[in-house]
């Protein structure tokens, strides 16, 4: 009796670690990706001031 509710404890555990890691993981390669964009995002713009100014000269 004692050993099975001691086993339903430990895969309780462990399937909560199991998920907590999965969204750290996934929280962190959200971020990852974010900042990726940002980067593409601002190297289109600074190369699109390029050509405003290239045009304008």
């Amino acid at each position: 009796m004692l050993t099975k509710s001691i086993m339903t404890g430990i895969s309780a555990g462990v399937t909560a670690g199991t998920l907590a890691f999965g969204l750290s993981r996934k929280a962190q390669r959200s971020k990852k990706k974010l900042r990726i964009k940002a980067g593409k995002a601002l190297r289109t713009v600074r190369d699109l001031m390029d050509e405003l100014m290239a045009a304008m000269r």
